[in-house]
């Protein structure tokens, strides 16, 4: 279920929210803005509808902050506002907000522009791990090659070795051609993967999970 942020001082406004989305998405409410920027930083929303009177700090000021995020750049930014021109609109658009709502609030409309503008940022951030999935896929192409050409030359001296070693050296030789081997697979997988799959490392780090590619 995608998770809306409502950054709106008045409570008739965030119940009639409520009444209007509770049913289809996770609502979270901030009543100012300095409060839903820390929302918006600490867990982004999919979403966010910000109405641009607030106390202390306006919505427009609110949106040009979080655009200036690297974290909450890229979240979609609804104005809710009883003002209705052509002024304060541009002024919305220019502080980075893709959409200007006028209160009273139209049931259908609201849920067709939360609608759109959802499906949207899904779109972005699929078109998003796709160029992440072709670089990757060019670069793991790439490095399969280069680790190849040094595993093909290791092969050939393993296999002299082996003819000219007692037991306990085949024995060894053959340790290290099944090591070998594991590598080549790795590298293979890599050459041929079709997506990328992390895992946790150390502390928040996260790296590829070379067993689910």
């Amino acid at each position: 279920m995608a998770r809306i942020l409502v950054i709106e001082d008045s409570k008739v406004a965030q119940a009639q929210l409520a009444d209007i989305l509770a049913d289809r998405y996770s609502l979270d409410f901030s009543d100012n803005g300095a409060h839903g920027m820390s929302t918006a930083k600490e867990t982004p929303p999919d979403l966010i509808l910000l109405d641009v009177h607030l106390p202390t700090i306006d919505g427009y000021e609110v949106c040009r902050r979080l655009k200036s995020i690297e974290r909450t750049r890229d979240i979609p930014v609804i104005f809710i506002t009883a003002m209705d021109t052509e002024r304060e609109k541009v002024k919305g658009f220019e502080a980075g907000a893709v959409d200007y709502i006028v209160k009273p609030f139209y049931p259908q409309e609201l849920l067709a522009r939360v609608k759109s503008h959802l499906a949207a940022q899904s779109l972005a951030r699929q078109s998003l791990e796709l160029e992440k999935l072709k670089l990757f896929k060019e670069m793991a192409i790439a490095l399969s090659h280069e680790i190849n050409n040094p595993l093909t030359a290791v092969y050939g001296s393993l296999y002299t070795l082996e003819k000219e070693n007692g037991e306990q050296g085949a024995a060894a030789l053959q340790q290290i051609r099944q090591e070998m081997g594991k590598i080549r697979e790795i590298v293979a997988k890599l050459a041929n993967t079709t997506r990328i799959a992390q895992t946790e490392y150390v502390g928040d780090e996260m790296m590829i999970d070379l067993h689910r590619l």
